[in-house]
């Protein structure tokens, strides 16, 4: 996984440790599981919203095979995303 917003990046992990959240882990470890099942490369990269960011999925080729968002929906939700069941913490988002 390559990270191009490293700042963002340790704000979020700070956020999730300091409120006990698990599911940004639990989405970081899914990526790197996508990445692993369909040898490709996730890029994560900053997004407008708090916590947020924008990902996109790599072949080996370089062919973009999937992009989209981990999200953080706090409260109040500020990630401009829907969700059917309103939750908190971060979801991702294709």
């Amino acid at each position: 996984m390559v990270i191009r917003c490293e700042e963002r990046y340790q704000q979020a992990m700070e956020h999730a440790e300091m409120t006990g959240d698990k599911t940004l882990q639990k989405c970081i470890d899914s990526l790197k599981q996508l990445e692993t099942i369909h040898n490709s490369e996730i890029t994560l990269c900053y997004d407008r919203a708090p916590f947020s960011f924008y990902f996109e999925m790599h072949d080996k080729d370089g062919n973009r095979t999937r992009n989209g968002g981990l999200l953080y929906h706090g409260n109040p939700d500020k990630s401009f995303a829907f969700q059917m069941i309103p939750s908190t913490g971060w979801e991702i988002h294709t």
